[in-house]
């Protein structure tokens, strides 16, 4: 039987290669009330996990080479910003310390708010700007949690010349893994105005966007 998958070509280009799956762990979130006494601690705490993930971006930021489009780097200094803003960094400590909750409640609590304001836009490219959003608080949500680092972290040199197929990437994912040698790659998500297929596009890396139900049929071999 021949199962043919349908997407959206947003980079130009012919690709052959192994595949390497990329897929994260879920992010399970849940409520804890957290006592007055410990209130300060954990507002700490979501202060250093915010200066982590400052630090963690930063760091991809240095591996984009200088002659590098500009635009490409400005993807990764517009997160860094958003975690520097006071709608991420105020709002979810207000929050911490009004609801008496944990850091992690906090943050989604102001993600959810920030994502239905950015649901209810009509224009398609700002509406994506939500993924945005998504990224850095799902990066910062992955350290409060202490969750392992993401598979193309740590899969190293084994990517080079392979074809990543994965859910969604985000811009510094698509930076990381252009820097390992990716051939080309392939996601179920994304759409050809997504900040990831304009690095595809500008990397002209071989990419195909919004390939429903990828991850259940292709396989690493």
């Amino acid at each position: 039987m021949t199962i043919a998958l349908h997407g959206m070509g947003v980079s130009r280009g012919v690709a052959i290669g192994k595949i390497q799956i990329l897929q994260r762990d879920r992010l399970d979130v849940e409520q804890r009330k957290i006592g007055h006494e410990a209130i300060a601690d954990e507002v700490r705490r979501y202060e250093q996990a915010l200066a982590a993930a400052r630090q963690q971006l930063r760091a991809i930021r240095t591996r984009i080479p200088d002659e590098t489009n500009a635009d490409i780097a400005s993807f990764i200094d517009a997160h860094v910003l958003m975690l520097e803003d006071a709608v991420l960094v105020q709002e979810p400590i207000r929050l911490i310390r009004e609801l008496g909750c944990n850091a992690e409640w906090a943050l989604k609590l102001r993600r959810d708010a920030l994502i239905a304001v950015f649901d209810e836009i009509r224009d398609p490219y700002l509406r994506t700007r939500r993924d945005d959003i998504n990224y850095v608080v799902n990066l910062v949500l992955r350290l409060l949690l202490n969750q392992a680092p993401s598979r193309q972290e740590t899969l190293g040199d084994r990517l080079a010349g392979s074809i990543v197929v994965a859910d969604d990437l985000t811009p510094a994912d698509t930076v990381l893994l252009q820097h390992k040698g990716i051939t080309a790659f392939i996601t179920e998500y994304g759409g050809p105005t997504s900040h990831t297929a304009i690095l595809a596009r500008s990397f002209g890396i071989p990419a195909i966007v919004g390939v429903q139900h990828a991850l259940a049929y292709l396989q690493e071999r």
